[in-house]
């Protein structure tokens, strides 16, 4: 039996049993979870805007690359409101 290859290190992978550790979703899941066209995910792909693996023969998009380019935005404050209510 051959010697095991060692996981690439660009990914998560378990050091025991080679297994993924992260989440890897597909274009249509990441496209339902972010309210967007599954192109929309295509393009960022096509364009190697977005991280990406293929496993099998298909595409995944790893869940660490979508939280790092989905803005977080703080909710307005009544203080706020208050202020565009004055004007």
């Amino acid at each position: 039996m051959g010697k095991r290859k060692s996981p690439n290190k660009d990914h998560k992978f378990c050091p025991y049993c080679g297994g993924l550790t992260e989440r890897y979703l597909t274009v249509k899941e990441v496209a339902e979870l972010t309210s967007t066209s599954p192109n929309t995910w295509r393009k960022y792909i096509r364009e190697r805007s977005i991280e990406y693996v293929k496993i099998m023969g298909n595409t995944r998009i790893p869940y660490s690359s979508i939280k790092s380019i989905i803005e977080i935005v703080p909710a307005i404050n009544t203080t706020t409101i208050d202020r565009i209510e004055s004007i």
